[in-house]
């Protein structure tokens, strides 16, 4: 047998416990519980343990208060225990201890009743609890009366927790409610006990009871009554400002009191009017009413039986909410007001909606036709009719006769455009409803259909399309833009008009009003845009921004409404541009507008509606459409800007495709007999071939083939192989037989693009890159493996010449550079490279192409222009970059042997010093050296002596008398980002290896910025311009320990400097010291400011000396001219940024964290240049002068 413990014990540790050692306490109750679920004879052990609290029992007085309420709290925490298993004490036992506590509620008001409603909220879940306690429980708490408001918020909620649990358990409230009766006398005892509560906490818990008591008592009308008052009184409730936290907010309490007013349909005779009533009062704020608003809708939706709770009210809540909406003029009231009518109309059915319908439409019709309130009656009427199919079968064929008929009668262009705006909102409700699974499938058959009648060709031809001849006439007035734009809104969901019921959908409008309707809305689209055409014969602008907007956005509607309607846009598309540019009448407007609508339509393809199969056919049509018309404009021998401009728009339209192939097409990956056996299906498909000179169609890629085996990837590489045929034929034809591998081959530019002229050659050089940049973004995204299997590394030479599906193209021909027409093919392998995988790059290809390149650009004179020399630097950077040499000890020793010939041009370049190399020519030869080596450092190799070119230039490049300083203003090309080293063009790319070039190649020459016994000035001042020139794209945290030095530096350099790339790059740095560390420039302030004001004079001065020297422009017609995006020269521009970046270093001085008293002596002395920039010809300059000039006034 089990010894049983001293309970006094226990009692005694559990009252001289602290209040914070929870712990213990359960340490205590579980050995009181375990001596009791243990003991044989627990009726006697129970009595122990109920009489080991009798030494704080015996005393009353205040002073034990503490202790005696601590060892009430030994017994409840000994039940809680206790209650885990819920038949440990018998029936008698469980009787006598609530008897027991229910006495602490008469006897002790100040010390049992927290421990007491604790412990029995765990007695009356023990399962020997007897139902018939439950109301002498409730009486005895009553007997609280005034005591129980002078309680603690926490006793209280302890209070109410305890008749929370109580009347949940069925058998409890059953028995009281068998004994009271539907009078129900506990509850009006509660009620007067708990009256004007106040605490958040509490009154959670309190509505809850209330809400319990409504829902599952059945009390008589009077108690129901008393009910609603008790909740009622608090409404509308908010939550003031205390000192004491509480988990409970505002809205929580709002949610809680709105359950009350919607808990049983036995209150709607009591909520609903009191509700109205609240809403009718003036002085209501617009936070209460929509409280009140948001309940009511509560009350519409959650009351069952609406015949009896909600069909008595209809006609009250409409006479006074219209008002609402009428008379309304804040949103958030009239929002919920609509919702209100919504939920109320969605509730009746029968004679009772219409008999509801007709009493609104009485007050409907009036406002409709008066213009004050037009749109206030069609807010109404869109939500009353929206509720469900039978409101809107029984109400839509009166309001659009009467809609119809007041339009056709009416002047006023408000009241005209308010109408439309009507109409069309509806036109929206039908398809929104009609799109609406649960709402077709709530119809039933003896319900009358969606009046689609109305809504299909009669409904254009009667209405919209009279209206938009009326008012879109050429001479028509502006205030005309207002109503078509309405209009617009509703012929844009007119074509997805679909059959109500359920039989089977059809589509309301025929094909031919579809088509009607796409032409009304592509006008002012595309149309008007591409043919230079006004709208309206008094605007300004061809087509009003507005109206163009409105019709982007309709069509955008209408496109996935009505799949045609897309190929119609691009045959008018194409024949605009073909009638605007025969006219030539404004060329460079034609090619900006060909830009503009090419980006609608691309918009359009990825309408919100469109299944990916849809997008998918439609991103193909309008790729076609645009290789369609850069055929065109190629056969009518057209400016490369026009060229240029179907480049750009194919790019787009690929890059769109290829985003959503990522996301849809989970197909299998590309292989290059699958792609062969695409590129076969495209071709007999008609598909345009612009190689071939073979217009296709547009619509070709309607295949069978969907899902997420949609060809995408595919269809995209075929499009850039053909571009790349187009403008590259091959100096020797490659026939699919007889192939010599040992004949070199190489493509050249096709006919049109060969001439010599500058003007054709910069702008033939401009569509070469934009073509390689599309290309670029087609073969990035193919996988590695995939690149490898298609051998699009070899492309890069080839240019897509061959195909390689021919068994009798095993053996290749030999591949080279093109140094054709001065290299300027360089662009379209750059493309290629550019986006290949570094795995999928083969060296035995492309390391000559590396020598090839490096011959080309050390020789004198240039084989190539100077607009080509960026796009050949770029590739020798990128495939510098992409042979990842530290895996490869061969290839690691091949590219030292290519470094060869850089390192000893750039010794023979920096030895001569007797002019036979001119400025210019030396520094495009050390120029590209520095993109050769920027590959190099984005992933650095860390061993000695593995890049001796790039110690070469550090060392060296700063010796150099003629063109030293140049090299190192351009220094930063080492670092500074560039898109063709990216992460989406998967660069190698080291995370440490920026740091690594700052301490290998900046550190030890920082003391050699300032002259000495071994460094002369001149030297100073370059590897100065040089670290400033790296140290401008480098994170702060790199160079942060050098900091001190790098401000020394700087302050130096104030008066060394040239205005220009210079000061610029020395200015960036000094604002990213000052945003990140500005303690290491608060010991030269002085010093800066006026270092910095000295040079904003000097660049002042450059501005002015560039602007007498600034020559007539010339000028501004033939065909030759291209206008400038600005008048402004190198020069002025440089000096441009000077004078910003100074202003706003003088700016951010002030918003740094420096004290008043160290800024506040050098204010006068920046108040007057401050002044003086004011008045700076750059406007973006005046306005960070004037914001500098009020910063340092307001100082101190």
């Amino acid at each position: 047998m089990a010894t049983v413990p001293n309970f006094e014990e226990l009692a005694l540790r559990y009252v001289l416990a602290d209040d914070d050692e929870k712990e213990q306490h359960q340490v205590i109750s579980e050995q009181a519980a375990r001596a009791i679920e243990e003991s044989a004879n627990k009726r006697a052990t129970v009595g122990q343990w109920v009489a080991s609290i009798h030494q704080w029992m015996q005393s009353s007085g205040d002073d034990d208060l503490i202790s005696r309420a601590k060892a009430l709290d030994f017994l409840a925490g000994t039940l809680r225990v206790l209650s885990r298993g819920t038949d440990t004490l018998k029936a008698d036992q469980v009787k006598l201890l609530v008897t027991f506590f229910c006495s602490m509620f008469e006897n002790d008001h100040k010390a049992g009743v927290v421990a007491s409603a604790k412990a029995l909220r765990h007695l009356i879940v023990m399962k020997h609890f007897q139902s018939t306690l439950g109301s002498d429980l409730l009486q005895s708490v009553c007997k609280l009366g005034e005591d129980f408001k002078l309680q603690a918020p926490t006793t209280r909620l302890e209070i109410y927790h305890l008749f929370w649990d109580l009347i949940r358990i069925r058998a409890v409230a059953s028995d009281l409610e068998y004994r009271a009766g539907n009078a129900s006398g506990f509850v009006l005892d509660l009620l007067n006990l708990c009256r004007n509560e106040r605490d958040p906490e509490n009154l959670m818990v309190w509505f809850a009871i209330l809400k319990t008591f409504l829902q599952d008592l059945d009390l008589s009308a009077d108690v129901t009554s008393e009910v609603f008052k008790a909740f009622s009184a608090y409404f509308p409730i908010s939550l003031r400002p205390s000192a004491t936290p509480s988990s409970v907010t505002t809205d929580n309490l709002k949610e809680a009191l709105r359950s009350c007013f919607s808990a049983h349909r036995r209150v709607a005779s009591l909520s609903i009017p009191f509700l109205v009533d609240k809403l009718d009062k003036v002085d209501q704020t617009a936070a209460v009413k929509v409280d009140i608003l948001l309940t009511l809708e509560a009350c519409l939706v959650q009351y069952d039986h609406p015949k009896q709770s909600v069909v008595p009210h209809a006609d009250h809540i409409w006479s006074s909410l219209k008002y609402e909406v009428r008379n309304g003029e804040i949103q958030d009231i009239i929002k919920a007001t609509l919702k209100v009518l919504y939920s109320l109309t969605k509730r009746l059915d029968g004679d009772d909606l219409q008999a509801f319908l007709d009493n609104a439409w009485r007050d409907m019709k009036e406002d409709i036709s008066d213009t004050r309130y037009t749109a206030q009656a069609g807010r109404l009427l869109v939500a009353i009719v929206g509720a469900s199919p039978q409101s809107f079968a029984l109400l839509m064929p009166r309001a659009l006769e009467h809609i119809k008929k007041t339009i056709k009668n009416n002047s006023s262009v408000l009241h005209k455009r308010h109408l439309i705006a009507l109409m069309s909102s509806i036109v929206k409700l039908r398809l929104h409803l009609t799109s609406d699974l649960d709402f077709v499938q709530s119809q039933s058959k003896e319900e009358g259909h969606l009046s689609d009648d109305l809504f299909g060709d009669s409904l254009f031809h009667d209405l919209y399309l009279p209206f938009w001849e009326e008012h879109s006439a050429a001479a028509s007035p502006i205030e005309y833009i207002g109503i078509l734009r309405e209009t617009m809104d509703g012929l844009g969901t007119l074509p997805g008009q679909l059959s109500s019921g359920k039989d089977s959908i059809r589509r309301l409008c025929s094909d031919s009003t579809c088509e009607q309707i796409i032409s009304l809305l592509a006008k002012p689209v595309i149309i008007c845009p591409l043919t230079g055409t006004k709208y309206f014969d008094l605007a300004e602008e061809g087509v009003p921004q507005d109206l163009f907007d409105a019709g982007q956005e309709a069509l955008r509607s209408a496109v996935p409404l009505y799949p045609p309607s897309f190929r119609y846009l691009l045959l008018q598309y194409l024949a605009s541009i073909r009638d605007s540019y025969r006219a030539q009448t404004r060329p460079h407007d034609l090619i900006s507008q060909i830009r503009n609508v090419s980006s609608t339509l691309c918009s359009l393809i990825h309408s919100d509606g469109l299944e990916p199969d849809s997008c998918w056919r439609n991103e193909a049509a309008l790729t076609n459409t645009l290789l369609q018309g850069l055929q065109w404009m190629l056969s009518e021998r057209a400016d490369p800007e026009f060229l240029v401009v179907f480049i750009d728009a194919i790019h787009v339209a690929l890059k769109r495709a290829l985003k959503e192939g990522s996301t849809w097409d989970t197909g299998p990956r590309l292989t290059k007999e699958r792609f062969y056996d695409l590129v076969r299906l495209f071709e007999a498909k008609d598909m345009p071939q612009i190689d071939l000179d073979r217009p296709g169609k547009i619509e070709a890629l309607d295949t069978d083939e969907g899902g997420p085996n949609r060809p995408r990837f595919a269809y995209c590489l075929f499009v850039l192989q053909q571009l790349y045929r187009r403008f590259t034929p091959l100096t020797s034809p490659v026939r699919p037989v007889e192939v010599d591998p040992n004949q070199n081959i190489a493509a050249t530019l096709s006919g049109g693009l060969d001439e010599s002229s500058h003007d054709l050659i910069l702008g033939h050089v401009i569509l070469l890159n934009q073509l390689g940049q599309l290309a670029t973004s087609v073969v990035r995204s193919f996988s590695e493996e995939e690149q490898r299997t298609l051998d699009l590394d070899s492309e890069a030479l080839c240019l897509f010449h061959v195909r390689n599906d021919y068994p009798a193209q095993k053996l290749s021909p030999a591949w080279t550079l093109s140094h054709f027409n001065g290299y300027r093919t360089v662009p379209l392998t750059l493309g290629i490279i550019q986006g290949l995988w570094p795995g999928a790059i083969r060296p035995e290809i492309h390391l000559s192409t590396i020598n090839t390149l490096a011959s080309a650009l050390i020789v004198t004179p240039m084989p190539c222009s100077k607009a080509v020399r960026p796009a050949m630097d770029a590739l020798l950077c990128v495939l510098s970059n992409k042979f990842d040499v530290g895996k490869n000890k061969l290839l690691m020793e091949t590219r030292i042997q290519t470094q060869q010939p850089f390192i000893l041009e750039v010794r023979s370049l920096i030895s001569k010093y007797d002019g036979i190399f001119n400025a210019d020519a030396k520094l495009r030869v050390f120029r590209s050296v520095l993109h050769y080596l920027a590959g190099d450092v984005a992933r650095p190799l860390t061993g000695p002596d593995q890049n001796p070119l790039l110690t070469l230039i550090i060392e060296n490049g700063a010796m150099d008398l003629t063109t030293g300083r140049q090299l190192a203003q351009i220094m930063g090309l080492l670092v500074a980002p560039r898109e063709s080293l990216s992460e989406p063009n998967h660069a190698i790319r080291k995370k440490l290896g920026p740091g690594w070039f700052y301490h290998k190649n900046v550190v030890p020459f920082l003391d050699r910025c300032f002259p000495n016994a071994e460094t002369e000035e001149r030297e100073a001042v370059n590897r100065a311009v040089g670290i400033f020139s790296i140290l401008r794209h480098l994170d702060y945290a790199i160079y942060a320990p050098e900091a001190a030095q790098i401000v020394r530096i700087g302050i130096r350099s104030l008066s060394t400097f040239q205005v220009g790339v210079e000061t610029e790059s020395l200015l960036v740095v000094l604002l990213h010291l000052l945003e990140k560390e500005p303690g290491e420039l608060e010991g030269h302030l002085a010093a800066l400011i006026q270092g910095l004001t000295a040079m904003y004079g000097v660049a002042c001065n450059a501005a002015d000396d560039a602007a007498k020297s600034t020559p007539d422009t010339g000028k501004q017609d033939g065909p030759g001219f291209r206008p400038k995006a600005s008048h402004v020269g190198a020069r002025d521009r440089n000096s441009i940024a000077t004078r910003m970046y100074a202003l706003r270093f003088f700016q951010n001085l002030t918003e740094s964290r420096y004290d008043a008293h160290l800024l506040l002596p050098h204010r006068r002395a920046l108040l007057r240049p401050l002044a003086v920039a004011c008045g700076d010809s750059v406007r973006e300059i005046r306005r960070t002068a004037l914001k500098a000039r009020q910063a340092w006034e307001g100082l101190g």
